[in-house]
């Protein structure tokens, strides 16, 4: 019975979490019953116990959830399944490496502009030799409802621009040359607590040399973002190599 309880709340979650990625309204009970067969009651029950767990909140009176920062880490650690990536964006990130690259800065360049086309967020790349990094599609994130609130989109242009939060994000993460991914207050920045960041190192002669990556809303679709910084990370390398 507990077994069965818990697999619930893991439906429950997964649901509130993937229909608020979709369209990022509050999710409501009658909503989830409807997916799930089960009454009302019985998912106002189990979103109380998640919202005890901290996993989901209630941003206003009779409003649906939404997850917390909490709810979207059990689901990218937990509940999550990455998607395959398609054949033609695998072709096309061969083709856009296969034209001709003058010099690394060159080809970083390229991978923030082509990371934020293939995710609609913010690509970013770090040298970590130069210390600097390249961002592309700061545009995609104006767009994002989140961000109609002045205030927010002010501080994360402002973020976007200085840089500073960015790098420290990234030098924290060059240590480690696998798959990060912070989400809002992890991110130890006031300017990125409504963002999640994704990054993933590459190397040069075998030797980690920097990382690439993306910014955008927590509200994030990670079920492809992940695999698809995870692949670009891999290809960089391979360039890399190969311009050497």
């Amino acid at each position: 019975m507990l077994k069965d309880f818990k697999k619930r709340q893991e439906e429950v979650l997964t649901i509130i979490v993937k229909h608020y990625v979709d369209t990022a309204e509050p999710v409501g009970s009658r909503f989830v019953s409807r997916k799930l067969g089960l009454s009302s009651a019985t998912i106002r029950n189990v979103m109380a116990d998640l919202e005890e767990m901290g996993f989901i909140v209630q941003p206003h009176t009779s409003a649906g959830r939404v997850p917390t920062d909490k709810g979207y880490r059990f689901f990218i650690d937990t509940l999550m399944k990455i998607r395959v990536i398609e054949n033609d964006v695998i072709k096309s990130i061969r083709e856009e490496y296969g034209h001709a690259l003058r010099s690394l800065e060159d080809a970083l360049e390229r991978t923030s502009h082509l990371i934020s086309h293939l995710t609609n967020y913010v690509g970013i790349t770090l040298i970590s030799q130069y210390d600097k990094v390249y961002l592309d599609g700061t545009s995609h994130m104006i767009q994002e409802p989140e961000f109609q609130d002045f205030k927010k989109l002010q501080s994360l242009v402002r973020c976007l621009e200085e840089k500073k939060e960015i790098l420290d994000i990234l030098h924290r993460d060059l240590e480690d040359e696998g798959l990060k991914v912070h989400i809002g207050n992890e991110n130890r920045s006031g300017f990125l607590r409504d963002c999640s960041v994704v990054t993933r190192g590459y190397k040069i002669r075998g030797r980690p040399c920097g990382r690439i990556g993306v910014i955008g809303p927590k509200r994030m679709l990670y079920e492809k973002v992940i695999p698809t910084i995870d692949f670009l990370a891999g290809a960089v390398t391979e360039m890399l190599e190969e311009l050497e």
